[in-house]
């Protein structure tokens, strides 16, 4: 009951950039300051998606990390809100096989809004689009296919880099997570010139909180 009425507080999520001086002036084709700052504001959106789906990967005692208790990501959410399936493929049976199967089986016990997407690496759904039949042939053209194998309504490739150890992949409908901020965390951009250094400094930030909010929305598909 108390996890069902939980409540998060936001906290600040920021990226930083600078620039030495002389290549602001030096760089005339185009604006390049203007392109910075939309950089990093796909970078905000960037930093803020994983740590939805994956948290942000960096350890607590950085000062930049961001805090999985104000942004909950859904892999480490508790059992009442991501359902946890370990993928163990049979002695015969290749790691792809394991996956599309236990995808589909975890869905028994789903209960979010449907229209999921599943975002893993590009290596394991390569393993799952190479999968072949026992004549040798193609068992999935492309990723449609593999996600109407999988019950899921679209496939998406995310950085190796992201993903944690252990974790194969989410399935989940981001309308079941909800992403809030309060009266100040509207997005702002701040630069400051750094007289030592010659450089023009930016920071891009935001406050904001999100959490899954309906029980049993997502799926995480993972090793023992």
């Amino acid at each position: 009951f108390g996890l069902l009425k939980r409540t998060v507080e936001p906290t600040t999520v920021y990226k930083k950039q600078k620039m030495d001086r002389d290549d602001i002036i030096d760089i005339t084709d185009f604006d390049i300051v203007a392109w910075l700052k939309g950089e990093m504001r796909m970078m905000l959106d960037e930093e803020i998606a994983r740590a939805i789906l994956f948290g942000d990967g960096r350890s607590t005692l950085s000062d930049d990390k961001i805090s999985e208790t104000n942004i909950i990501p859904v892999i480490a959410d508790a059992d009442l809100y991501t359902i946890k399936k370990v993928v163990t493929p049979d002695s015969n049976k290749k790691l792809g096989h394991a996956l599309i199967t236990a995808a589909v089986k975890a869905q028994d016990d789903y209960e979010g809004s449907g229209n999921t997407t599943l975002y893993a690496a590009s290596s394991t759904i390569t393993d799952m689009l190479l999968l072949e039949d026992t004549d040798g042939h193609r068992m999935y053209k492309d990723m449609n296919e593999l996600a109407l194998a999988m019950n899921v309504a679209r496939i998406e490739k995310v950085p190796a880099s992201i993903v944690p150890n252990g974790i194969y992949g989410v399935i989940v409908e981001l309308n079941d997570y909800n992403v809030g901020a309060d009266k100040g965390g509207a997005v702002n951009m701040f630069d400051d010139f750094d007289i030592d250094y010659n450089q023009q400094k930016y920071l891009i930030e935001t406050r904001c909180s999100g959490a899954l909010t309906r029980p049993y929305s997502a799926i995480v598909l993972k090793s023992e």
